[in-house]
């Protein structure tokens, strides 16, 4: 599967059961919020100040990652 910036943040969450942990390492805890079902990753991304292209790069990575997808602290 391909991620793309247009895909809304519901989808990309069921896209990989790690997403969610990528999407938090920017600051995007999409659960609980309402905006997931219909806002796209360049929506979100915008939203919360992400490096949108950095953020598609590391969730593409998921798909091409056979050590388990774990994302590193993009915090600091």
């Amino acid at each position: 599967m391909k991620i793309t910036k247009d895909l809304t943040l519901f989808e990309t969450i069921r896209s990989h059961p790690k997403a969610m942990e990528v999407l938090k390492s920017y600051d995007m805890s999409c659960s609980g919020c309402l905006a997931v079902m219909n806002e796209n990753i360049e929506q979100g991304a915008r939203r919360h100040g992400a490096d949108l292209e950095k953020l598609l790069e590391d969730l593409n990575a998921l798909f091409n990652d056979n050590s388990g997808g774990k994302p590193d602290d993009k915090s600091s």
